[in-house]
């Protein structure tokens, strides 16, 4: 009896030693969130993407922390929104097409976080990217959008511009997206 008892205590040793396996514990990899704009070690997450053609032959982008939501209610009632991270872009182009927009392309962008939606207008904040600013290193050299996808519901997109001080700012978003004409 002693020896069968043994024998259970070995197999159920072994049994654990087997099953857990040295690269459980190491691990550590998140998975990764596509709907982000990153710059300088900084991600900020998008919850939102606003599609909008204009007169001219152009469309407008907005990527924002922000939902659906809170930003149409801001938008068409007035609400003030605060902590507003906006990521705002014009193409030349409407409607837009699924391929890789370059740098001259794009004639008008400005990239904010902790803004506010006043009135209906996005207001102060901190620039982080602008095509005009009068602090030169907030120009970006280069640029290009790729929209990888573009359906009646949903987009892809994904984004690179450089700094004129060196800096990247990149950004990706895939989902749901609100088409405001």
């Amino acid at each position: 009896m002693k020896k069968l008892n043994k024998l259970v205590i070995l197999f159920c040793l072994a049994l654990t030693v087997l099953n857990c396996s040295s690269d459980d514990d190491n691990n550590t990899e998140q998975p990764q969130n596509t709907n982000v704009i990153t710059l300088n070690n900084e991600t900020y997450v998008v919850h939102s993407v606003i599609v909008e053609p204009a007169l001219g032959d152009n469309t407008y982008l907005s990527f924002s922390n922000k939902t659906e939501t809170e930003l149409l209610d801001a938008i068409n009632n007035g609400t003030q929104l605060d902590n507003v991270d906006a990521f705002n872009l014009r193409i030349n182009q409407s409607p837009l097409a699924e391929q890789t927009y370059s740098f001259s392309d794009i004639p008008d962008y400005e990239f904010s976080v902790n803004s506010q939606i006043i009135n209906g207008e996005l207001e102060d904040g901190d620039i982080l990217l602008d095509r005009n600013n009068s602090n030169t290193n907030l120009n970006a050299s280069t640029g290009s959008l790729t929209l990888e996808s573009y359906t009646t519901d949903q987009i892809e997109i994904s984004f690179q511009f450089t700094r004129n001080d060196g800096v990247i700012v990149n950004g990706t978003y895939k989902g749901d997206y609100l088409y405001y004409d």
